[in-house]
């Protein structure tokens, strides 16, 4: 239990960490999104993250939240899908800053003290969700499916899940254990999107020097999967790869040469989506 309690203060803490990038980002005059309560969830904590880190290294992080913002208001306005589905939600903010379809209802799950922390400042912000918001306290190491049925979830309607800056932070067993559950609950024409790193992202010398500010920082990658395309087939899902400077993930800021999406043998950041 210790431990365990250790790897959710480290999760709580990088969520700050992407809070500090969000309203980064948003300070530009070019930005790819705009969230006016990045800074206070960011707090502090995240702040300092964020100025030791080398101009530029939140690059990945903005690409990828503007991303899954495109994934979630296409398939949401293009399929009719009315209920998301944040697993890990942390200190997202798109219940409050993006637009949605009428009747839309976001559900987001996480531990009980970051909900409780992002509820507090969003509130002092006077800030208002855009749709209906269900915030699920769950500990994801244990059974939430119920929690999550109780909250009005629908599980004979599609939804769109997300897992966002999440799943390397934990064993692959409990990758499995968290996708076999959502796999559950998802009915048919649901899509699911969520980011990955294959294994050898830990030890490529590429990759190196941010796997290993991540463990010193106290938060290490070691969650990975290999094939998110043939582990989702297993399951029943048509999933489709890309990553940051893609064509489709690219927003005119990537200026790093692009691995291709498959290539074998090197260090990749996936942004999965997949089609159930």
């Amino acid at each position: 239990m210790a431990s365990q309690a250790v790897e959710d203060k480290q999760i709580e803490a990088t969520a700050r960490w992407t809070a500090a990038v969000r309203a980064q980002e948003s300070e530009r005059t070019d930005a790819l999104f705009v969230d006016p309560w990045a800074a206070a969830l960011a707090g502090a904590e995240g702040t300092a993250w964020l100025a030791q880190r080398p101009p530029g290294s939140g690059l990945p992080m903005v690409l990828r939240t503007r991303y899954f913002d495109d994934f979630l208001q296409r398939i949401t306005a293009e399929q009719g899908i009315r209920q998301v589905v944040l697993v890990a939600a942390g200190l997202d903010t798109r219940a409050f800053r993006l637009a949605w379809p009428a009747q839309t209802r976001i559900f987001e799950l996480d531990q009980v003290a970051v909900l409780a922390y992002k509820s507090a400042v969003l509130a002092q912000a006077g800030a208002l969700a855009v749709c209906a918001r269900t915030a699920i306290a769950a500990d994801l190491t244990e059974p939430w499916s119920a929690r999550l049925a109780a909250s009005g979830f629908d599980a004979q309607q599609p939804a769109v899940w997300l897992l966002e800056g999440f799943l390397f932070y934990v064993p692959v067993h409990r990758i499995v254990e968290i996708l076999d559950a959502l796999t559950a609950l998802a009915a048919p024409g649901s899509w699911l999107g969520f980011d990955i790193v294959n294994s050898a992202v830990l030890t490529s010398p590429w990759t190196r020097p941010w796997v290993e500010m991540q463990a010193q920082a106290g938060a290490p990658w070691i969650g990975t999967l290999d094939d998110p395309v043939a582990f989702l087939a297993a399951r029943g899902w048509t999933a489709s790869l890309t990553q940051a400077g893609a064509p489709d993930a690219h927003y005119g800021r990537w200026t790093l040469p692009v691995i291709p999406t498959t290539a074998p043998n090197m260090p990749h950041n996936w942004y999965v989506t997949a089609h159930r």
